[in-house]
């Protein structure tokens, strides 16, 4: 292979690999229940539940070359596919038996072949639907398919010559000049003009032409140019008067492809609706004097019905001199009632879709069927919710109400009293009887009991004994498409007893703590902290723990938690403030305040503030001997520490200061610093003697390039080890980064080049080339250990596509000790006292594609134990998305190799290219060895020639 072409596979192996990455793509299969499929008349039908797909899916097909096509709204007009809802809202997709990619055999065995591509929560899922009809009924002379895209007109080929056939193969739609041969022409007539295109600029005009094995196919988006609108009768049609003609020598071959669809809307009344079609579609008719009507048949869901099910229905069919009528009463079987709601209002459409097929002839054999498929829906129309409250005696000891009435698919989702939330199963726990009740008209009401008893039922004294019990109830209500509707029964209450709350603060080893004793008001405030509403999911989020029993509610916020503010960073410890207030729910004004502050130590700590200010603590105690931290400082030299005492250094600088480095790493900035501890050295002219320790300690901060201002961040207060732990400023992708110090140990991950781990690959041999289904032979150790003293032990193992430990997506291969398979990988440990651990890695296929690169990194540590086995820990391999940021509770390495580039096997043999410097190498090398060559020939020839003249 040449350079230039090394150099373009490489180019396009990264960019798959970019493109690859960033999104999961699946292929799966439909759980059952989910979709169906049909053959109905002429077409493939197909059915996938309505929350299935989503919001955010697209239809595929392949074209001839097995190339995916999305088929879009202007493709799908073009190319007899039909994207629609059936009348219960499910997605239906219909195709034409004699549609683009369809597989034709002889115009009697169709075969489809579709995928629907489904995005959910950053996942691009795959479903494959194959689907194989045959043709039930024998084609017509002619067959016109009004659907609700386009229109579609199929006419017999007649070949009026033996050898014709035989030269007018049939191509596969689309070729590149469209499905028929370039000798197809069509031509239109519009405003009394002919305008005649050949096949290959009617397809680029989105007009479908194609030539089968006995028929010649036409097909047209509504409202092209060359369309028309024609009133006949008193009637609106939709066509296309035209015509395509082949020609060739000797043979001129002429194809009526006129097209009328009627286009006259239906008729609504309070109770019914009404369908009306002409009862000869005279456009289509060529000589009205010889038309005799063959058949005319009603459908529903594009399946014929007969006169028994039109009467049970309560359908009208009936054919008028002029007209076609079908008149539906509004609700009747074969359609659907659907709830809606606009602006909070709840309401009801009626959907139908009905079918008719009109058959009839102008000649003996020339029969001419005409299918018109025709959804229905009706207009919004309202629904007043009924309220009733059913018992107000005081005897009763509760209300009982209800609201009606809905139809089947509008469920109760919750309720308010007085504003506060209840599921309907916190309902039922508190004492609130509630049911849904059918009616006899098959809508429901629902009913709900709330004793007088609840504190949520207020009460007022009127006179003498009797009491004012007044229920404040909000129905929140939800449809099967998941949108939400409320009723709500508003009641006033004056209160001017009102009792404030009262606080006080705590300060536990690594969290402040807010102690709260509840008025008789507060409940009905909102907490913040500090801007940020406190809600369930803030709480979640940022570990609060929120306990709220009778009088006392108790909220504990960690160290580094969004919300928190610093007042102080000093070798004395970090001030951190807790602002707790309560808002009012509607004006958010404050009518509580309650502050909250500690002091925590900063023995061990770095801190990125939100201002860009970096805060860092150096022990002495770190290395033995110790080291003096007052004579540390940052890659600045004369950045210095801020405070200093006998054992500990306090940095803080801003990031964009003390030589501090910055790059980006996606949608974050990467600031970096180091602190450097400066030896002494004996002599000091030729210094080649210290009694100083070496110390260097990164430090580094990461903050999102568009965010909130949060703060993030871990405390260490386990045992000391020689590693510090950042905080990053970010939102919801926070991610806590582990340091790692430089000293004496150096751990590494050696990839070997044979089972038995004899000889291993160096820095300058990677990437690593493996082959798919052999097996990739690792070893992890630490260098500088003593013998015997202590044991390496293998913590966790995982891949990444890029050099950063965080990168995404990540695959387990090691998790606390145990070796983790995958369906498309499997991880074997080796452990042996003799040795370090190891591990092997085969790698199928489903993983990671040929030609994309992983990188392999590791967690290990020294024990001192003699047996340390797995702790099996899980029940199999879990995908993880750069989360991994367990805080480790020994002293640990963390250790990466590659890349690994992962080939595909062909014939047992892998094919790698040369880049230009390694080319160069070779070609140096090549050179040389060349050189030698030709000067060793001209010296053997000399010597010889000489011989041969002595």
């Amino acid at each position: 292979m040449v350079p230039n072409e090394c150099k373009a596979l490489f180019c396009f192996r990264v960019a798959l690999l970019f493109v690859s990455f960033p999104r999961i793509v699946r292929t799966a299969s439909f759980p059952d229940g989910v979709y169906k499929t049909e053959c109905r008349s002429r077409s493939f039908w197909i059915w996938v539940e309505r929350d299935f797909l989503g919001p955010q899916w697209q239809l595929e097909t392949f074209n001839e070359t097995g190339y995916p096509v999305v088929m879009d709204d202007y493709l799908s007009s073009q190319c007899g596919y039909t994207k629609s809802r059936d009348i219960y809202g499910n997605v239906e997709i219909r195709i034409s038996f004699l549609g683009c990619w369809i597989h034709n055999v002889n115009d009697e065995q169709f075969n489809s072949l579709v995928r629907f591509k489904v995005a959910k929560n950053g996942v691009d899922s795959q479903y494959m639907v194959s689907q194989s009809c045959r043709l039930t009924d024998p084609w017509n002379m002619r067959e016109i398919v009004c659907e609700e895209n386009y229109m579609e007109v199929s006419v017999i080929r007649i070949i009026p010559l033996e050898n014709w056939l035989k030269t007018d193969i049939r191509l596969s739609w689309p070729a590149t000049q469209g499905g028929a041969s370039p000798r197809w022409q069509v031509e239109f007539i519009v405003n009394n003009s002919i305008i005649t295109l050949s096949s290959t600029n009617a397809f680029k005009k989105g007009y479908g032409l194609n030539a089968t094995a006995t028929r010649v196919v036409f097909r047209a988006p509504y409202r092209t140019a060359e369309s028309v609108t024609m009133m006949v009768d008193g009637y609106r049609y939709a066509g296309i008067l035209g015509m395509m003609y082949y020609s060739q020598p000797l043979v001129r071959l002429y194809v009526n492809t006129t097209l009328a669809c009627p286009s006259d809307p239906p008729i609504f009344t309070p109770t019914s609706l009404m369908w009306r079609s002409p009862a000869i579609l005279s456009p289509l008719v060529l000589d009205p004097t010889a038309y005799i009507e063959s058949d005319l048949n009603l459908g529903l869901d594009g399946q014929l019905i007969d006169s028994s099910v039109i009467t049970k229905n309560g359908y009208v069919f009936q054919t008028r001199p002029t007209a076609v009528e079908v008149i539906v009463p509004i609700g009747a079987p074969g359609g659907n009632i659907e709830s809606v709601i606009v602006n909070n209002s709840y309401g009801t459409i009626y959907r139908i879709h009905l079918l008719l097929v009109h058959e009839w002839r102008e000649l003996p054999a020339d029969v001419t069927r005409h299918t018109i498929l025709k959804p229905i829906a009706t207009a919004f129309r309202p629904e007043v919710p009924v309220f009733i409250n059913r018992k107000c005696q005081i005897t009763d000891d509760f209300f009982e109400v209800s609201l009606g009435n809905f139809f089947s698919d509008v469920e109760l989702k919750s309720l308010e009293i007085k504003k506060v939330p209840f599921t309907l199963e916190e309902a039922k726990a508190r004492g609130f009887n509630v049911m849904t009740v059918p009616n006899a008209n098959g809508t429901n009401a629902f009913y709900l009991q709330v004793p007088f008893s609840d504190s949520l039922v207020e009460q007022k004294h009127l006179q003498g004994h009797l009491l004012l019990y007044t229920l404040h109830v909000t129905y929140i209500m939800t449809l099967l498409t998941k949108q939400d509707f409320q009723y709500t029964d508003v009641v006033e209450c004056i209160r001017q007893d009102v009792e404030p709350p009262s606080c006080k603060d705590e300060c536990g080893p690594d969290r402040l703590i807010l102690v709260l004793t509840h008025g008789n008001m507060d409940r009905y405030w909102v907490p913040y902290i500090r801007e940020l509403h406190l809600t369930k999911e803030l709480a979640q989020s940022q570990k609060y723990v929120v306990s709220d029993q009778g009088s006392i509610y108790r909220l504990e916020v960690p160290l580094f938690a969004a919300g928190l503010s610093y007042k102080e960073i000093s070798l004395r410890g970090v001030l951190v403030a807790l602002n707790f207030t309560l808002r009012d729910n509607k004006t958010l004004d404050i009518k509580f305040n309650c502050l909250v502050e500690c002091r925590f130590p900063t023995d061990r700590l770095l801190v990125c503030l939100p201002n860009g200010t970096m805060a860092a603590t150096v022990l002495g105690l770190d290395t033995k001997p110790n080291f003096n931290p007052a004579r540390t400082h940052l890659k600045d030299p004369t950045c210095k520490p801020q405070e200093v005492d006998d054992t500990r250094a306090l940095f803080v600088f801003p990031v964009f200061s003390c030589g501090t480095i910055r790059r980006f790493d996606g949608d974050f900035f990467i600031y970096e610093n180091e602190v450097t501890f400066d030896r002494e050295y004996l002599p000091q002219d030729q210094p080649i003697i210290t009694r100083d320790s070496k110390y260097r300690l990164t430090l580094r901060c990461k903050y999102p390039v568009r965010d909130t201002q949060r703060m993030y961040g871990r405390y260490n207060k386990t045992t000391p080890i020689r590693r510090g732990f950042s905080a990053v400023l970010t939102g919801d992708k926070s991610k806590v980064l582990r340091k790692r110090a430089k000293d004496r140990l150096d751990a590494v991950l050696r990839v070997a080049k044979d089972d038995a781990f004899t000889s291993f690959y160096q820095s300058g041999d990677f990437p690593v080339y493996m082959a798919r289904d052999t097996s990739l032979n690792l070893e992890a150790d630490i260098n500088g250990r003593m013998a015997g003293m202590s044991r390496v032990v293998l913590r966790e193992c995982w891949t990444t596509p890029t050099p950063q430990m965080d990168g995404s997506p990540q695959w387990d291969l090691v998790a606390n000790g145990c070796a983790k398979d995958g369906a498309a990988y499997s991880t074997k440990l080796q452990t042996s006292p003799d040795s370090p651990p190891r591990f092997q890695v085969k790698i199928g296929s489903g993983l990671h594609e040929p030609g994309n690169q992983i990188y392999i990194h590791c967690l290990i540590s020294l024990h001192d134990d003699d047996a340390i086995s797995c702790n099996g820990v899980g029940d199999g391999p879990e995908q993880r998305m750069g989360k991994r940021s367990v805080l480790q509770r020994v002293p640990y390495e963390a250790v990466s190799a590659g890349p690994i580039q992962i080939l595909a096997r062909d014939n047992g043999v892998a094919y790698q290219c040369l880049g230009d410097e390694s080319w160069s190498v070779w070609t140096w090398i090549l050179s040389a060895g060349l050189a030698v060559f030709a000067v060793v020939t001209i010296a053997a020839v000399t010597l010889a020639v000489r011989l041969f003249v002595c």
